[in-house]
């Protein structure tokens, strides 16, 4: 179909559902005829209504060539903030995917540039035919933090999940929500497009990479798009067009635990093979015509994590001793085939860490891989260069970025450091390392660092920076790696190993199969070490009895583990005050963290996002903040031993009216205004194991403080005592 066809199309569905009226505003009449003259005409734009008001200063048409920022017609529709119409009323109807990627198409067809334009705008830089993941940003969250824009990646981050992906079309963007299903987790998918573009070192005033960093970036090479790929003739003047991308990705995680522990009872040529290695059905190009060309949509399972068949066989092992909970191996194979739950044996941990008996394999639908273009045409003039494709766990906090995090722990001022996580907090997009370099027909250099950067279009030669807008972040998922996890020990994407390049040298590469296998394992460790990795993870510190040092960083709340009716997000039960009948002491008791099993959780479908998943940015933010002020007011500060002496045992967003909220403040004179945060902590005693059941942990209560937080004060409550504003407590 001719791409002014396409886009006159879209604009002749949408324009009853508001589009018409809204763009009238501007001086565009996407009903006129010919379209073609009305798109590339001077605007009058209304920069004052909803959603405008970050489109790029510099734009004034409908359509500029070659520019997505500068045309307003493609703002419009790909926007997540234009969501009324010319009279202020909610938009009817929305743009499909398929439908922006027209508008796309024809920003970069209007006026097709030839390969030698394009050669001159890289000024002699080196072009290839590039495979990046992208989406459109408000202005916020994109490199220049200037204006709404188009960010690019050469790594794009699916998710896994049991439901099949839903598209809101008010956000633009996929959730992972099922709506009658508390339990369910939809899959979430990545776009991957094909670009023309050049090799440059890191500018950071032209086109990034975002964060900048000169001791680093500016010695580094990074691809930069110039041109969009499509089918056709009007993609490049004088060439007629076919793009296909190629996708390939593997989970060989149960193969690499074989390589790296001896004794397992698999060897090569088996572990080779399914189903140590999985390169089928994993993921999948999506084929509803809605959501456009070059969508990866990852294939939901009945269950996050499934048992591993070997030729038809439940898959068992020899359980290797010292896997650092990187292994799943608490389901022992008897030798009549049934199988028993070691979390049913006291001392399981221990049990685990020595191995030595056979125990089933699991297996989880997460992958690393790469996704290139073919494009017949171009072969022989330009290589080709793959984009990295990660398919990773789910996102509790989906509404949450990683580096938005970041970005505010290093600003805000009440944080004495911003390395208040027990791990320091970074966004997989500020990770120069290499991509995974033993892949199939392997397309990554070992000279290629910024694979997983996002970088901007490049900015026009002589144009000058704006003033950043200082907007809130639109609350809405995404799939570049500045929303997930950097790389620790091993991550919660994608992990990182040490591989040997040809000439002998050491590299830090991205590993999808460095990973813990099922990729539960990680997530149980990780969430009960405090929010340990990556930081916008869910905190189980609480759930959990006190261990070591250990304390909340980030507090769920009392529906979100447990201690309410509601759903678990992990299907725990979180503490509960039971009394000693005889001396009237009381406990609070725990389920033992030793004997909980996320893989047994997955296997039964009990994970959920419902309530952790509609946690915006803001939110975790002010949870974060606050429970570091609760420390404070109690006189704990910032020393962990002694935080782990008051564990948090109920946080709650208080409802109003509140009757414990208004005795509160009659007591003290204060008024709480805002959100306010009711927090319970209290001074523990010793922690004996009780004689009726090894899985549980009574702690006995010394003190307890009750307080209540907003923004402004604090008002404290210890045991019976009268409420006091916290400073005069203290």
């Amino acid at each position: 179909m001719d791409l002014l066809e396409s886009v006159t199309r879209a604009c002749t569905r949408l324009a009853p559902g508001g589009w018409h009226s809204l763009l009238l505003r501007h001086g565009l009449d996407i009903l006129a005829a010919p379209l073609a003259t009305e798109l590339i005409k001077p605007l009058t734009i209304d920069r004052s209504l909803p959603g405008f008001e970050d489109f790029s200063s510099a734009g004034n048409r409908a359509i500029e060539s070659g520019q997505p920022s500068r045309s307003l017609l493609y703002h419009a529709l790909a926007s997540p903030e234009v969501t009324l119409d010319g009279a202020g009323q909610p938009l009817l109807w929305y743009p499909t995917p398929a439908e922006i990627e027209a508008v796309l198409d024809y920003v970069y067809g209007v006026n097709p540039p030839t390969l030698e334009d394009l050669q001159r705008k890289a000024e002699g830089a080196p072009l290839a035919l590039v495979v990046f993941a992208s989406e459109y940003r408000c202005a916020g969250d994109t490199v220049h933090g200037e204006h709404a824009d188009l960010c690019f990646s050469r790594t794009g981050i699916a998710r896994v999940g049991t439901a099949a992906a839903r598209y809101d079309p008010q956000l633009r963007c996929f959730l992972p929500f099922v709506d009658d299903d508390v339990h369910g987790i939809r899959v979430m998918p990545v776009r991957y497009s094909a670009y023309i573009a050049m090799q440059h070192k890191g500018d950071a005033t032209r086109f990034g990479p975002m964060d900048f960093r000169a001791d680093v970036d500016a010695d580094l090479d990074f691809w930069v798009p110039l041109h969009k790929l499509f089918d056709g003739t009007q993609c490049l003047a004088g060439l007629d067009l076919t793009l296909e991308l190629d996708k390939y990705q593997i989970n060989e995680k149960l193969r690499h635990i074989h390589l790296r522990h001896s004794g397992t009872g698999w060897g090569e040529p088996e572990i080779s093979q399914p189903p140590f290695v999985i390169t089928d059905g994993l993921a999948d190009w999506a084929a509803h015509a809605d959501f456009g060309l070059g969508l990866l949509l990852p294939q939901p399972k009945s269950r996050l994590v499934e048992l591993a068949y070997h030729q038809g066989n439940p898959l068992s092992f020899q359980m290797p001793a010292g896997t650092a909970g990187m292994v799943h191996g608490r389901h022992k194979v008897l030798e009549d085939g049934s199988i028993e739950d070691l979390n049913d044996r006291e001392g399981v941990a221990e049990l685990v860490r020595q191995g030595g008996y056979p125990a089933r394999h699991y297996l989880d639908g997460t992958a690393d891989g790469w996704v290139q273009a073919r494009c017949p045409a171009l072969e022989n003039v330009l290589p080709t260069v793959a984009a990295y494709s990660v398919i990773g766990a789910p996102d509790f906090f989906p509404l949450c970025s990683q580096r938005q995090l970041k970005r505010w722990a290093n600003t805000e001022p009440a944080l004495p450091s911003p390395d208040i996580w027990h791990a320091r907090l970074e966004a997989l997009s500020n990770v120069r390392y290499c991509a995974n370099l033993s892949l199939k027909d392997q397309p990554f250099s070992p000279d290629d660092r910024g694979v997983t950067a996002i970088v901007a279009l490049p900015r026009e030669v002589g144009s000058t920076l704006s003033p950043s807008l200082q907007r809130p972040p639109v609350m809405r998922p995404s799939s570049l790696p500045d929303a997930a996890a950097g790389i620790f020990g091993p991550g919660w994407e994608v992990g990182w190993v040490r591989q040997q390049s040809e000439d002998g040298t050491w590299l830090d590469c991205l590993s999808g199969y460095q990973m813990a296998s099922p990729f539960t394992e990680d997530v149980r460790i990780c969430a009960a070490l405090g929010s340990y990795w990556p930081g916008v993870a869910p905190d189980s510190a609480r759930t959990f009895e006190p261990r070591g040092s250990l304390h909340t960083i980030i507090p769920l709340t009392d529906q979100e583990i447990g201690q309410t009716d509601d759903p678990a997000w992990d299907n725990q039960r979180g503490p509960r005050l039971v009394q000693e009948q005889q001396t009237k002491d009381v406990f609070v008791q725990y389920d033992a963290y030793e004997y909980t099993d996320y893989t047994r959780v997955a296997l039964d479908g009990h994970f959920s996002l419902q309530l952790t998943g509609n946690t915006t940015l803001l939110d975790y933010e002010d949870r974060v903040l606050s429970m570091h002020r609760v420390y404070n007011a109690l006189g704990i500060g910032n020393d962990k031993p002694l935080r782990n002496t008051w564990p948090l045992l109920s946080f709650t967003l208080v409802q109003r009216p509140n009757p414990e909220l208004d005795t509160a403040q009659q007591e003290t004179g204060l008024q709480l205004n805002g959100w306010v945060h009711r927090y319970q902590l209290y001074e523990r005693g010793s922690d004996p194991t009780p004689d009726i059941n090894f899985k549980l942990r009574n702690v006995k209560i010394l003190h307890l403080a009750t307080l209540l937080v907003s923004a402004e004060a604090i008002l404290v409550k210890h045991d019976e005592s009268p409420w006091q504003d916290a400073s005069e407590s203290l």
